[in-house]
C-alpha cells in the first residue's frame, strides 16, 4: 500500500476512528486489509487488532500478540492505556510486557565521552595584523623546534634589544614601532619590552598576552605596577610568565616555568620560587623585589580577577581598565589544549572538532592500537561502522607538536 493512494488514507483514518471509539469488532473486521498495509502493520495495526480480539473475547487474541512480539513490536507508548486495559489485566502481563520492551532496538551509535572544553574568557592576546606580523617575523631569529625553546630564545632576544630606561614610553602598542625607535637609539621600560615580546611570540604562533602585575599597595604608592608577558607553552600544557625587561622566568624546583596564577598563589603563602634570567637588565639579587608584584594581576586591559574586594585604581587615581572583571579564577588561565565537539551529517553521523588554541593547525585522532589519523580544521571524523565499543583520543596539533590528548568513546550497536 502507498500512502499517496487516497484509499489507503481513508482506510487508516477509518481504523484509527474504530480504535479511538473502542469499536473493536469493526476494527477486527478490517484486519485482512490492514495486513496489506505493511508500513504500519507490525508497528501499529497488528497490536491494535490483538487488543481488539481481546476485547471481543476471542481465544486467538494472544496468538496475534505473539505474532507482534516475534515481528519486533516494542513501542506501547502510542497506545496509552489500551494494553493495561486488555492484556494488562492478565496474570502474566509483567513477563509479557518485559518481552515487548526487550524488543526495543539499541541506538545505532552512542557517544559515551567526548572532548568538551569550558567557555573561554577573553584571552587578551596582543597581535599585529598580517602585514605587521610579517614585518616583525622578518626581524626575529628563526623559531626553535619546541614552543618553550622558542619562547626562551625570544625572551633573551627582546631583552637584549635595548637597556632598560623608565624615562620614555611608546603608546603605539606596535612592536615594529618600538623596534624602529630603538634602532634610532631610544630606550624604554617594561611596557615596551612586553609589547615587543608578546607580539613576537604571537607572530611565531605561540599564544601570548600582556599581564599587569601589582604590589600590595598598588592603589596608593608609586612604581607599584609592572608588566610582563604570559605565554601558552604547548609541550608544557600551561601558561608561563616571561619577564621581558629582566629577561627572566620564575621556576619551580623541577625547573618548570611558572604561570601568573601559580605565582600569585605562591606569593600568598610566602613561597618565593627561583628567579632565573640573563641579559643586561637581570639582577638575581632583585628577586624579592620583583616577586612582590604578584599580589594582584590582570590580563592588561581585558580581564581582571579577584576572589575578594577589588580596587580598580592604582597609584591614587589612575583607573585600571578591564573589559571583564571576574570573582572566580576558573577560566582565567584556560587550557588551550581544550577541544569542543560538534555533530555533522557526513554520509552518516560524524564528529567535528573545534580547538581553543588560536594557532591550531588541525587534530590528531589516535585509536586504542596507537594508529593515528590527522584531521584538518573542520574536517569531520566519520564514526566507525564496526559493532562494539571504540576508544580513541583527540589532540590539537600546532606547528610545535601535539597537545594533551582528550578522550573520545562511542559504542556502535
Amino acid at each position: 500500500m502507498s500512502e499517496a493512494d487516497p484509499a489507503v488514507g481513508r482506510l487508516r483514518a477509518l481504523a484509527t476512528d474504530h480504535i479511538r471509539s473502542g469499536r473493536w469488532a469493526e476494527l477486527v473486521a478490517l484486519e485482512p486489509v490492514l495486513r496489506a498495509d505493511t508500513e504500519y502493520w507490525s508497528s501499529w495495526w497488528a497490536a491494535a487488532c490483538a487488543i481488539g480480539r481481546w476485547h471481543e473475547g476471542r481465544a486467538d487474541a494472544r496468538d496475534l500478540l505473539e505474532e507482534c512480539i516475534a515481528a519486533g513490536f516494542y513501542d506501547m507508548e502510542p497506545f496509552g492505556r489500551l494494553f493495561e486495559d486488555s492484556f494488562g489485566t492478565e496474570p502474566d502481563w509483567p513477563a509479557l510486557r518485559a518481552r515487548i520492551e526487550d524488543n526495543a532496538p539499541l541506538p545505532p551509535v552512542g557517544l559515551v565521552r567526548w572532548p568538551s572544553s569550558r567557555p573561554i574568557l577573553p584571552l587578551g592576546l596582543s597581535r599585529l595584523d598580517a602585514a605587521g606580523a610579517a614585518r616583525l617575523t622578518a626581524r626575529l631569529p628563526r623559531p626553535q623546534a619546541s614552543a618553550l625553546a622558542t619562547a626562551e630564545m625570544l625572551l633573551g632576544w627582546v631583552t637584549d634589544r635595548w637597556r632598560h630606561s623608565g624615562g620614555s614610553h611608546d603608546t603605539s602598542n606596535d612592536a615594529n614601532v618600538v623596534l624602529d625607535r630603538v634602532e634610532q637609539g631610544e630606550r624604554f621600560a617594561c611596557g615596551e619590552y612586553t609589547v615587543v615580546l608578546t607580539q613576537a611570540l604571537n607572530a611565531v604562533q605561540i599564544p601570548a598576552r600582556p599581564i599587569s602585575l601589582f604590589r600590595l599597595d598598588y592603589y596608593a604608592g608609586r612604581g607599584t605596577g609592572h608588566v610582563v608577558t604570559e605565554a601558552w607553552i604547548d609541550e608544557l600544557g600551561k601558561w608561563v610568565v616571561l619577564d621581558g625587561q629582566n629577561g627572566a622566568v620564575w621556576r619551580d624546583p623541577a625547573g618548570v616555568p611558572l604561570g601568573v596564577l601559580e605565582l600569585q598563589q605562591r606569593y600568598l603563602i610566602g613561597d618565593q620560587p627561583d628567579f632565573s634570567g640573563r641579559g643586561q637588565n637581570f639582577d638575581p639579587d632583585e628577586a624579592a623585589r620583583w616577586f612582590r608584584y604578584f599580589y594582584a594581576a590582570s590580563v592588561a586591559g581585558v580581564l581582571a580577577w579577584s576572589p575578594g574586594p577589588y580596587v580598580p585604581v592604582m597609584e591614587g587615581a589612575a583607573a585600571i581598565a578591564s573589559q571583564r572583571l571576574t570573582e572566580s579564577l576558573v577560566g582565567v588561565a584556560p587550557d588551550l589544549a581544550g577541544i569542543s565537539t560538534g555533530v555533522a551529517d557526513h554520509q552518516g553521523p560524524a564528529l567535528v572538532f573545534h580547538a581553543d588554541h588560536p594557532y591550531a593547525t588541525g587534530f590528531q585522532v589516535t585509536d586504542a592500537s596507537g594508529q593515528a589519523t590527522g584531521l584538518d580544521p573542520g574536517q569531520p571524523l566519520r564514526l566507525a561502522g564496526v559493532e562494539g565499543p571504540h576508544e580513541l583520543t583527540v589532540s590539537v596539533r600546532t606547528r610545535y607538536g601535539t597537545l594533551t590528548p582528550q578522550p573520545l568513546e562511542y559504542v556502535v550497536n
